[in-house]
This record gives C-alpha cells, sequence and structure tokens, in this order.
C-alpha cells in the first residue's frame, strides 16, 4: 500500500509499471549496503535522533530499518513513514508541549456563558470503570491530544504492517501487567507511538490489542537486541541519549527527581544492550531536560555533530553491510470495504458504522480517517479513538479503536481571590451509562460562601444531540452599587439540544422558584440558547471566535438573554490578541430585583468584581495582548496587557454608569494550577493588586 497523497492510475498502468520495476530492481537494489538504528528513548534528548538521520541521508548512507522506544519510537516512525530531516526539523519547531499536555477548556480567565457554572481544572479524585471497580487516575495526562497530533502526522500513511512503511519499523513498550517488552509492527503508527511512550506517572497507560501498555524504556530504552532479531545480518547503530545520573547538587525540581528515577530505571537494561551494538552514537545531552522544547535546533545539530564524528565507522559498517532495496510508491488503489468498530457501547459502534458507511466502495483517504477520530472524539463519553487497517485481498477494512471514559467520575477543585469575598470549593462528578447507553448524569456541588447544588441528564453521548433535563438549587449574595441582597433560586428546565457544524442550538422550558427577604417569587417559560465556536483550539487559542447566546421568557412577559463574544488572532510564536464583549438583558422591577443584571459580577472587569454594578441591561468589553514568556512541562507564564470599558443602563433605557479599567497581569493557565496576579487600576483612580486561584464558577445573571 502507497500513502493517501499519491496520483490515481488505472491497474492496467500499474501493471506495465511493475514488469519495469521487477527489471531494474535488481539493480537498484545493489546500489550499497544499509544499517538499522536502534534509537533510545530520553525525552526530548530524543530529538538528536534527528541529527543523526539527517547526516545518514545526506551521505547516501540507506537505513534498512528503525527500531525506536518512546521519543526514538516517536522520532523512528515519523522517518519510516516519509517525514525527511527538514520536515522533522519543522514538526519539532511547531510543537506546542505545553499545549499538548494540557486538557484544560479554558484559558481565557473570562468565563465564558456556557462554562461559567460547569467547573473546568478539575483534579481526578475518584473513579469506577466499566466493570464496576474503583480507579484513581492513572497518569497526570491522558495523552488524548498527542495521540491526535501523532494521528495527523501519520495520515500520509496508510499501512497495515510497519514493515511496508518508506523504512521498516518497529516500537517498544511495556506491558504494565506482565513486565514484559512488546514489540509493536502492525496497526495504527499512531497509536504504536502514543504507547512507546507513556512515561509511568506522567501519561496514561494505553490500551492496545488487550494489553496496557506504557514506556518501553522500563524493559528496553536502547532496542538494539529487538533490532538485531528484526533486521538479522544488519550492523545496527545504537542513538543513546538516555542521559547521565545527575549529582545530589543537579537535583533541584519535581523534573529532576522524575529525570533522575527514569536515568536509573533504564540505565540497567541500557547497559545490557549497548554491548551488542556494532557502533554506539551518544549524541551531547548532559543538561538537557527530557521536558524541555526551547533548544531543539540545539539538541537536534548535536546528534549531527556526533554523526559527523562517527562517519567513518558508519560507511565502513555499511560498505559490509547487505544491500537495501529502494522501495518504489508502486501500489494498487486501495478502497475501504467495511467499517469496523472496537470497544464502546452498541449504540456508538451502530452510530459510528451509520455515519462512515459512504467511505465503503471509495479510495481510503487517511485525512477523513483523522476527521473522523476528532469528530467521534467529540462524544461525550469517548476518551480516546484511534483507528487501523485490516487488508483484505487488495483492498481494507478501517477499524475505529474506542476507549471510553469511566462509568463514574469524581472531582474536586476549588476558588479563591482576593477581590471579592467568594471563595469556594466544589465537587463535581457524572455517572454515565445510568439508563441507556451513552447518557449521562452530571453533578456538581458549590461550597463556600455561597453554595448552590446543579444536576443535568443527557439522553446521548453525541455533543450537543437528545435531551437534557436540568435541576439546580443556589444562593447568591452580591454587594452592589445599590446594596446587599441575597437571594435562594431553584430551577428545573428541559432542553432539546441539536447541533451542525459549528453551531449548537437548544429549545426548552425552565421553570424558577426565588426566595429573597421573606418573599417567594415563581416564573416559567421557554428558553434558548445557540453556540457558534470556531476557535482552533481549546487552551490556546490563536484564531477564531466563540458566540454564545442564551435566552428565557419568564411568564412570556419579557425576554431576558445574555450574549457573550470572544475573538482570538495569534500575532506571532508569542504574542496573542484577545478581544471579549457580552450584552445582557434583565429585569431590575420584578421578583424584587432579583433578575438584574450586574457589571463585574461574572469578572467581566476584575476591579468591580467586589461591588459590581446593578443595571436593567448592559453592555461590555475588554481587549488584551497576551505575551507568553516561557513554556513548561506544567504550564506556560504568560503577561498580559488589558483594558476594557462597561455600560450600565436602567429600566427607562438611560445609560447611567459608564466604567473603565486598565491593568498589567501575569498567569499560569497550567494543567496542575491556575493562578493569576493583576495589577488594576480603574476610572474611580482605585488601584489594586489582585489575585485568583483556581477556576471561578459563575452564575448566569439574571438567569435560571
Amino acid at each position: 500500500m502507497c500513502s493517501g497523497g499519491v496520483p490515481m492510475f488505472s491497474k492496467k498502468v500499474l501493471s506495465v509499471l511493475f514488469v519495469v520495476y521487477l527489471i531494474i530492481a535488481p539493480v537498484a537494489a545493489h546500489a550499497r549496503g544499509g544499517v538499522v538504528l536502534a534509537l533510545s528513548g530520553g525525552g526530548t534528548r530524543g530529538l538528536a535522533h534527528i541529527g543523526i538521520i539527517e547526516v545518514l541521508k545526506e551521505k547516501g548512507i540507506p537505513i534498512a530499518g528503525i527500531v525506536g522506544t518512546s521519543m526514538g519510537a516517536i522520532i523512528g516512525g515519523l522517518a519510516a513513514s516519509g517525514y525527511s530531516p527538514v520536515e522533522l526539523r519543522e514538526v519539532i519547531k511547531s510543537l506546542d508541549l505545553t499545549n499538548l499536555m494540557s486538557e484544560r477548556t479554558n484559558p481565557i480567565f473570562v468565563p465564558l456563558s456556557q462554562d461559567s457554572t460547569n467547573p473546568h481544572n478539575k483534579i481526578p479524585w475518584i473513579a469506577l470503570d466499566t466493570s464496576g471497580n474503583v480507579v484513581g487516575p492513572l497518569g497526570g495526562v491522558t495523552g488524548v491530544k498527542l495521540l491526535e497530533r501523532f494521528a495527523q502526522l501519520a495520515s500520509r500513511s496508510q499501512i497495515v504492517r510497519f514493515d511496508e512503511l518508506e523504512i521498516p519499523y518497529a516500537a517498544v513498550a511495556t506491558d504494565l501487567e506482565t513486565g514484559e517488552k512488546v514489540v509493536i509492527r502492525t496497526g495504527s503508527l499512531a497509536s504504536a507511538m502514543r504507547a512507546s511512550m507513556a512515561i509511568p506517572g506522567v501519561f496514561d497507560p494505553w490500551s492496545l490489542g488487550g494489553r496496557l501498555l506504557v514506556d518501553g524504556g522500563l524493559v528496553s530504552n536502547l532496542p538494539v537486541k529487538t533490532a538485531k532479531e528484526i533486521f538479522p545480518g544488519y550492523p545496527v547503530i545504537a542513538v543513546d541519549v538516555s542521559g547521565t545520573l545527575k549529582t545530589r547538587k543537579e537535583i533541584h525540581s519535581l523534573v529532576d527527581v522524575v529525570e533522575q528515577s527514569l536515568t536509573i530505571f533504564t540505565r540497567r537494561n541500557v547497559l545490557d544492550e549497548i554491548s551488542l551494538a556494532d557502533l554506539v552514537i551518544a549524541p551531547p545531552v548532559a543538561g538537557v531536560s527530557i521536558f524541555d522544547l526551547t533548544n531543539a535546533d540545539r539538541i537536534v545539530d548535536g546528534g549531527r555533530k556526533a554523526a559527523l564524528q562517527k562517519l567513518p565507522d558508519i560507511v565502513k559498517l555499511a560498505e559490509k553491510a547487505p544491500p537495501v532495496a529502494q522501495k518504489e510508491e508502486l501500489c494498487l488503489e486501495s478502497k475501504v470495504v467495511e467499517i469496523k468498530v472496537e470497544g464502546g457501547t452498541p449504540y456508538l459502534q451502530e452510530l459510528i458504522r451509520k455515519k462512515y458507511r459512504s467511505w465503503v466502495g471509495e479510495p481510503l483517504s487517511t485525512l477523513n480517517m483523522v476527521r473522523a477520530s476528532t469528530e467521534i472524539g467529540a462524544h461525550d463519553d469517548v476518551l480516546a479513538v484511534d483507528y487501523r487497517f485490516e487488508e483484505i485481498g487488495e483492498d481494507l477494512a478501517v477499524v475505529f479503536v474506542i476507549q471510553r471514559k469511566p462509568s463514574f467520575e469524581l472531582n474536586v477543585g476549588g476558588y479563591t481571590t482576593n477581590l471579592h469575598p467568594h471563595r469556594w470549593i466544589y465537587l463535581s462528578g457524572v455517572r454515565r451509562d445510568l439508563f441507556l447507553d451513552g447518557d449521562s448524569l452530571r453533578f456538581n456541588f458549590k461550597i463556600g460562601e455561597q453554595w448552590g447544588i446543579d444536576a443535568s441528564y443527557l439522553t446521548s453521548p453525541v455533543k450537543n444531540s437528545g435531551w437534557e433535563v436540568i435541576l439546580s438549587a443556589q444562593n447568591w449574595e452580591l454587594s452592589s452599587n445599590k446594596g446587599r441582597r441575597e437571594w435562594d433560586r431553584y430551577a428545573a428546565g428541559i432542553n432539546r439540544r441539536f447541533s451542525t457544524g459549528s453551531f449548537e442550538a437548544g429549545l426548552g422550558y425552565a421553570f424558577e422558584q426565588v426566595h429573597s427577604g421573606g418573599e417567594g417569587y415563581s416564573s416559567s417559560g421557554p428558553t434558548f440558547f445557540l453556540t457558534s465556536n470556531t476557535l482552533n483550539d481549546a487552551t490556546d487559542p490563536t484564531k477564531g471566535s466563540l458566540f454564545h447566546l442564551q435566552a428565557w421568557w419568564p411568564d412570556m412577559e419579557e425576554v431576558l438573554y445574555r450574549a457573550t463574544y470572544f475573538q482570538a488572532a495569534r500575532l506571532s510564536d508569542n504574542w496573542r490578541f484577545y478581544f471579549r464583549a457580552g450584552f445582557a438583558e434583565g429585569d431590575e422591577t420584578s421578583a424584587n430585583g432579583n433578575r438584574a443584571v450586574y457589571l463585574g459580577a461574572a469578572e467581566e472587569l476584575y476591579s468591580y468584581s467586589g461591588n459590581p454594578i446593578q443595571g436593567e441591561r448592559m453592555f461590555w468589553w475588554n481587549a488584551a495582548f497576551r505575551r507568553i514568556l516561557m513554556k513548561s512541562w506544567w504550564g506556560k507564564l504568560n503577561t498580559e496587557i488589558f483594558g476594557g470599558m462597561g455600560f450600565v443602563y436602567d429600566d427607562t433605557g438611560d445609560r447611567y454608569r459608564d466604567v473603565w479599567e486598565a491593568g498589567v497581569s501575569f498567569s499560569i493557565p497550567g494543567f496542575l494550577l491556575d493562578g493569576k496576579l493583576m495589577f488594576l487600576y480603574n476610572d474611580e483612580r482605585d488601584f489594586k493588586i489582585g489575585f485568583f486561584i483556581g477556576s471561578p464558577v459563575w452564575g448566569h445573571y439574571p438567569l435560571p
């Protein structure tokens, strides 16, 4: 089989070309002897492998095969699938390790309407798997984003067996249950790379072929023995980037402890195998962190320098080695003859087969495979999606491999700040497959100066489809420009949800009971929401927009609504521009004023969050220039210059209050911690130093 991007020829023409190829192939086969690469793991130190491959390509020394572990498996897999050293350098430059390791949902620090009551960046606490067993987090990062990125990079190849790649290839992983070495030579290239680099404690183990796999470095960090077994007769060049043990004075942080532990784990098996190699190349990686991508070019160049120093020895090995026949991309057009699904509920399996059955009888498109995997991964009960191909004669069966989320999850989070008196902790959870395949019951408990509980039941795991039932009870307390107000709100509603492309919508009906000042108020009426989301990334958007509108028509009297808009733009590698705006319509005269809007109550303007401005309606906007100061495995350090304005109107339609603020902030939107330090100045000539830690959980004032 060949890459998905080759031109389509008729079988008759290809047959003629194949005969010609058989005639000339023996001549090409005797061109030059080849070598086999055994590429070790070592985190980002493994970028040095690119420099090794670069030198071999430049000097015309064929690579007969590649066997890689961890980062060696990633670089080796991409090189084997046809990426040139120049392309590999560009791939590395484009990688955002911080983003790929982050699984947050809102880095913007101004809550958008649809996220404001749904806490994010939660700490996994306890879960039940699909068999009902209690489990905890298996790693700090699920690695779903990494898999998606690997799938995108590997999409140029549509192969079943890795020996059909441009360079024959194998990846090494470890069976977490048995401790056995697992050599992966078939299936999904992306999945093989993801399994091989699953560092225990950092990434979740990867399920593959009925096994739970982790980093291959635990059993074979320098896979020389495996390389000799797979490619007998060829000299094996071992590229060792596993590093050396640090001294006590060099251990200063958690990262240093993790690196030292990994080096200790792998040191013995590296020493056992390195003696089997025909040649060892050890690029200069001393002092390079396993998570550091800031010195990528220097690391690659270090590998290149090390290869050039060993070049005479490499040439000698190649001269004595068996020849490597050059592969030609001569292949018949492969068509899809069947769609298969492994894992997931029967409902989801049937849904996938129906949705993509139009592929049957058509040529395989790996780009479509990547898109489909992303679509399936958006389902609420899906953790990760992988795919592979199965040969059926000259054609292929597409196999989607689904990993489901736990049937029950319980999480904990919190929020604290000095800008207003509201602080809380929250517990949130989800129970899946309660009544139907793929349904879910979600709940959130907020405990603090304000308390609240809300629960929602979704009938379908498909994003924004099916029915939703919502119940909530909230206590609100605000000290605005018009005094202190406290009320309890109880609400129930039902929605029918729809989605198409980037648009999501819902129609429903909501009931509300409010208690304030010893009096009670009840209302009911239809509800509506509309969302358009074209952001290119949820954690670090660089282009696109997000619009959300939510409305309620209580007692068919006056429509209450809230609309928010967010626009992102990339100015350079480290500069971002964000624009945010919002408009809300309330009813200051009904329900004892408890349906008023409050400018600042949801941090539209940070400096007014402790004393928001009450009104009938409001409009606000702010703009920010963000500079990424530093990237690391734990997140980013950002600075932001921002400013904004707000306008508040009374029940007569008059604009009675204009406010503004400007400031500078430093923030850490990481997957371990959310934090922000701000220096604020506003129209009241009030200078404030503020901070917050954690995720705000605000209400949809004035909506139920």
